[in-house]
């Protein structure tokens, strides 16, 4: 499968099934495939996707505050539906869903969001300045005694489509990246779709483990946004942990150039190779 395009999906037509519900296609393009195999997508695409979709939906007049990915299933590169609905409707505070099934009708992706009227707050914001101290500034990242292990240990199509800028290894667990593609070819990204192309990549930036001995495959990715993020670029600050019985967890805070935006938390099946 092979597509000259910078986006990660290409939308189709609208149908609607047997009970109303409006499914819309969605084709998977070669740019979505993961390191974990050549057949099925990484984390990120889908869950841009569906905050794609989640946000279509969504009322006016405010903005998402957090967005949860279920990964079912392994993510075909291949042709998706997707639906999404306002389950909770309201003035103040709205919960919403998504779905995404493939070619056999199989649930691969479930998103949910919530949704949050705007108001001004700016006589109370609180940036998280030490938080902000703690993560390398872009303009400090890429440098000559920057960490490339995780380019060295990583590869497929999905992370060919990223452009990193590594820190120092004396730090650890940071990096900022950006992707130099759309999330749906033709639809301008909006700063929760290009925030959620990428946000994925905290699993795997604390380089605890090597991919090429373990794997640390996600089951989710929640994001939470107490700001929405400016620019291309996303910084991740992770902590990978592993627990004794198979599992672990990924905690990670997210920063644009001009501070924090939020946290992410990933859920991990911790497996060992070979």
């Amino acid at each position: 499968m092979s597509y000259i395009t910078d986006a990660y999906f290409l939308q189709g037509a609208t149908t609607a099934d047997d009970t109303g519900t409006p499914w819309t296609a969605y084709t998977a393009t070669e740019h979505t495939v993961s390191p974990w195999g050549p057949d099925f997508q990484h984390g990120a695409p889908p869950s841009a996707l569906v905050t794609h979709a989640m946000e279509g939906i969504a009322p006016d007049g405010g903005r998402l505050v957090r967005v949860t990915t279920e990964l079912l299933g392994a993510v075909p590169v291949a042709q998706l539906h997707v639906t999404a609905r306002v389950v909770r409707p309201g003035r103040r505070v709205s919960y919403l869903e998504a779905v995404v099934v493939d070619g056999s009708g199989r649930e691969v992706v479930r998103g949910s969001a919530w949704w949050v009227r705007s108001d001004d707050t700016t006589d109370v914001e609180n940036p998280g300045v030490p938080a902000a101290a703690a993560m390398v500034p872009l303009s400090q990242a890429g440098g000559p005694d920057a960490d490339t292990s995780f380019l060295a240990t990583w590869s497929g199509a999905f992370i060919d489509s990223l452009d990193f800028r590594p820190v120092p290894p004396t730090v650890g667990g940071q990096l900022w990246v950006r992707s130099r593609m759309a999330v749906v070819a033709g639809v301008e990204d909006t700063p929760w779709s290009r925030l959620m192309s990428v946000a994925d990549v905290a699993n795997g930036t604390d380089r605890v483990l090597d991919p090429r001995e373990w794997q640390f495959m996600n089951t989710d990715l929640t994001v939470s946004l107490h700001r929405l993020p400016v620019g291309g670029w996303t910084g991740i600050q992770a902590e990978a942990n592993f627990g004794p019985d198979g599992t672990g967890l990924t905690i990670g805070r997210l920063f644009d150039e001009k501070g924090p935006v939020g946290s992410t938390t990933q859920s991990l099946l911790l497996q060992r190779l070979g």
